[in-house]
């Protein structure tokens, strides 16, 4: 039994909408053809890039501290080189010296890099002071001219220790130094935009430079004019020579006779490879790198690893579907048509002016799994027409057209409205992800509400016989299952499942409410922990007193603030403050400085490590410091305090802000100076975790707001709502116990999760109310309705959510953590929405689904139905 979409609307519909997607097949085709084509090609011009920017809540009072102070004191994007010895030995010898001062040259002409922000021990503006007979004398750490002879390095080890540096820019054991650089958004000489995949490569190659023992050069086979045969025109330090190297675009800057610089484009058979002896080598030093355009670069080179998984679900998807379907041929249409509205989504993307973001290469998957789930539900319903009506494919794709269209599109907008709801989070990484989303929500519309029943419509069914009997057999396996579900209509199984679930959610509830806003673990949570990044962070961590996890809090006063005692006094007095600050591993700020200098006018004697009171000692305890330091702005007016962080997690961060917040509630209302949080990456992560706590409510209320609405206007009543809402309800606030569990926070990349499971749960419920409401109005009693509803879609949503789960099991193998953790909430979910949805929609509707008003409302309108045929067919 079956019955075609009912309602005004529903009707309307099909109506208009059947002869365009049936009336012509072979035009229907041609144009979503020639659309997927243009489609095909917009998403081979589809790049893949990031940029920091992008992962700023520029509206957060912190991130307009940090662009009004970025230029004076930097931004946010640092990068740091760790130079270290691997034996037991110091820095002070001729080849780590030689090489660290190669490196720190590679790194100031990076591109992309604020070449007046690199620093080392071998930049100028790292300098000593110390009190001599005749006074004063000071210089740079390591001089200009400088030559690793005996006599030198044992004066660059008394000049490091008498410049205040070890732990900042030497280790804390003296076996190793750090390069400090930061990048621009824009590259200060081109002014485009940095490419971050590219940067990330090229400071991948300054490490290899000198680590790697092996370096091969790129000789031309023929004349290039003005290059020459033989030439070596460019050197790595990988080994370029794959597959499809031959293939390969190679760029080639090479220098003109007039000085210009001249740009060719080459193949690399154009080129002979030969591996040499690299001369930059060092065998006993590493190098360690962190930072965001290494993050970005480390996370964009799992991209092949990525789509390499996403072929395997596709194969582990086919296979379960050739499995369900009884058809190898049938199951690849439906799988077709969701990897078609994958590249109509990577298509819009470019074509509406995006890039593919690393940290939103999940987002193909969700598309794919949410185009499954309805190309699940479509050909199972296909399969219902074929093997239980005897339908021949073209009158089986016509009738699960009329019956699915409406609540599948229904379900599809209500995805759209879910991922919308995202958009408000003021975040742009974010918001391209629900952008990126929606794209594929509107691919889905035109791919399987239009595609595949078109498809399905010419599919051959070579056997129809031995076809029908496979899914007898299926059918019969699930039917003691069907059976028992289906008890749940009756009064006791639905108030225990009722009063089950609501002891489930409340369990949950209480214990999602240790759900931490930001990290919870040590490194980067986008990378496994033992990934090579994180364990360069750990390096630093250990060895170093500081690392890329840093706060500046910008004291703001009248200008020359910094040689007015009572300022700067305060100014100290929170440095010690925040140095006292559990999870602070160290402070820098001015006035610790300014001590110093007096200290040594005292010859060194510790009464005199104070602040001098009067104006003028101050004087002369800031001249050592211009702004280029960045430990002051031109005018003295605004003091950077650097509190350098044991790490980023959420736990961290909350108790250096509110110790911040407490030194600043305890200043009188007339204090001279204003502290204002906040720059540095700290600073920004605190700022993304407020965003991510104030705005995660807001979220989910749009989320649900925007469903219940979605589903009342699909459905007209309120019991839809409830039937369809609370399965979600209580998926979501498990998925948050779970989180708990893992010891996942909520930050960037899981915050859309609730609205992704919420997208993927809901067409699970609308498709089941939508055959159980329809079954009703036909006459069926409320178990018999539920088993006719199981038979027909249960089946489907059972078996799409084994298939996810399947598929997404393997993202477990993932070099990157985010998709580790992404599959493990993913399986989570498309079980648990299929289980949620399967068993309490059922319990909800013995009390809401009435079938006596449904049956009176169904005649009701079929009497009008039949008064305006006749009324038409009088006149």
């Amino acid at each position: 039994m079956h019955s075609e979409a009912q309602g005004k609307f529903s009707k309307l519909f099909v109506r208009v909408t059947e002869p365009i997607v049936f009336g012509n097949r072979g035009r229907t085709l041609l144009v979503l053809a020639a659309v997927t084509i243009f489609m095909v090609w917009q998403a081979l011009h589809l790049k893949v890039d990031s940029g920091f920017e992008k992962q700023l809540p520029l509206g957060h009072p912190y991130i307009k501290v940090f662009k009004q102070y970025e230029k004076e004191f930097g931004g946010a994007n640092v990068v740091l080189f760790a130079v270290t010895e691997k034996k037991e030995k110091d820095i002070y010898n001729p080849a780590f010296m030689n090489t660290l001062r190669a490196v720190t040259d590679s790194v100031t002409f990076l591109p992309g890099t604020d070449r007046a922000r690199v620093s080392s021990i071998f930049t100028p503006d790292v300098r000593y002071l110390e009190v001599v007979e005749e006074g004063f004398a000071g210089g740079n750490v390591i001089s200009a001219d400088f030559t690793p002879t005996p006599e030198n390095l044992d004066k660059v080890k008394a000049n490091v220790s008498k410049a205040g540096i070890i732990g900042r820019l030497v280790a804390n054991d003296q076996r190793g130094a750090m390069i400090f650089s930061e990048l621009l958004e824009k590259d200060p000489i081109t002014g485009k935009t940095i490419d971050y995949i590219k940067t990330a490569g090229v400071i991948e190659d300054i490490r290899q430079k000198y680590i790697n023992s092996k370096m091969y050069e790129y000789r031309l086979k023929a004349d290039h004019e003005p290059l020459k045969a033989g030439e070596v025109v460019r050197r790595e330090y990988h080994d370029p020579r794959s597959l499809f190297f031959r293939f390969k675009t190679i760029v080639v800057d090479t220098e003109a006779a007039d000085g210009s610089s001249q740009v060719f484009e080459l193949e690399g058979s154009d080129f002979d490879v030969a591996e040499v002896a690299n001369p930059n080598f060092n065998p006993d030093i590493d190098i360690h790198i962190i930072g965001f355009a290494k993050v970005v670069g480390d996370v964009a080179d799992s991209l092949l690893e990525v789509v390499g998984f996403f072929f395997l679900t596709l194969a582990l998807t086919w296979m379960l579907l050739t499995l369900y379907t009884g058809s190898a041929l049938i199951a690849l249409i439906p799988l077709s048509c969701a990897v078609l509205a994958v590249i109509w989504e990577l298509g819009m993307l470019h074509l509406f002016g995006y890039a593919l973001d690393p940290f939103g290469i999940l987002v193909p998957f969700l598309v794919l799994s949410i185009g499954v789930s309805h190309g699940i539900q479509i050909t199972s319903f296909w399969l219902y027409e074929v093997a239980d009506h005897g339908l021949d494919s073209f009158a089986a794709s016509r009738a699960t057209y009329r019956r699915l269209v409406v609540p599948g599109i229904s379900a599809v907008l209500t995805n759209v409205v879910g991922f919308g709801t995202i958009l408000l989070v003021p975040i742009g990484i974010v918001q391209e992800m629900a952008v990126n989303a929606m794209f594929g929500l509107v691919a889905i519309i035109f791919c399987k509400k239009m595609l595949l029943p078109c498809l399905l419509s010419y599919a051959k069914i070579s056997n129809p016989v031995e076809f029908r009997a496979h899914q007898a057999r299926r059918d019969r396996i699930f039917e003691p299952i069907w059976s028992a579900v289906s008890t749940l209509t009756l009064k006791p199984f639905a108030i225990g499942t009722i009063v089950l679930s609501i002891g489930f959610y409340l369990y949950n509830d209480h214990v999602a409410k240790d759900l931490k806003i930001g990290e919870l673990l040590d490194g980067v949570p986008e990378l496994r922990p033992d990934s090579r990044y994180n364990r360069d962070s750990k390096t630093i961590v250990d060895n170093f007193s500081i690392g890329v996890d840093v706060m500046k809090v910008i004291a703001e006063s009248k200008a020359d603030g910094c040689i007015d005692h009572g300022i700067i006094e305060n100014i100290d007095r929170f440095s010690w403050r925040m140095q006292n600050t559990p999870g602070v591993q160290s402070t820098l700020s001015l006035p610790q400085a300014q001590r110093k200098v007096f200290n040594a006018y005292g010859e060194s004697n510790p009464k005199w490590n104070v602040l001098p009171r009067e104006s003028g000692a101050l004087v002369i305890t800031v001249q050592p410091f211009p702004s280029s330091t960045g430990l002051l702005n031109e005018d003295c007016s605004a003091i950077p305090v650097f509190i350098f962080t044991a790490d980023h997690k959420a736990e961290t961060i909350d108790g250096i802000v509110s110790g911040i917040d407490k030194f600043i509630a305890e200043q009188p209302a007339d204090s001279p100076v204003k502290f204002s949080k906040a720059t540095g990456n700290v600073g920004v992560m605190a700022a993304v975790n407020d965003v991510v706590a104030e705005t995660e409510p807001t979220v989910l209320f749009w989320v649900y707001a925007g469903i219940a609405l979605c589903v009342f206007i699909s459905f007209r009543t309120i019991s839809s709502v409830i039937c369809v809402l609370f399965p979600l309800a209580l998926v979501s606030v498990m998925s948050y116990a779970v989180m708990v569990w893992l010891q996942i926070g909520v930050k960037v990349s899981t915050l859309p999760v609730a609205a992704f499971a919420a997208g993927i749960g809901v067409d699970y419920g609308i498709y089941i109310y939508s055959v159980l409401e329809e079954c009703v109005k036909n006459g069926m009693s409320l178990r018999d309705a539920y088993k006719q509803t199981l038979h027909q879609t249960g089946k489907a949503v059972v078996f799409t959510s084994l298939a996810l789960a399947g598929s997404v099991c393997t993202w477990l193998f993932s070099g990157l953590q985010f998709q580790v953790d992404m599959g493990i909430l993913l399986t989570i979910m498309f079980v648990a929405n299929a289980v949620a949805a399967v068993l309490l929609l059922p319990a909800f509707a013995y009390f809401l689904l009435k079938p006596e008003k449904l049956i009176a409302k169904a005649a009701k309108e079929a009497a009008k139905a039949e008064a305006a045929a006749a009324k038409a067919s009088a006149k």
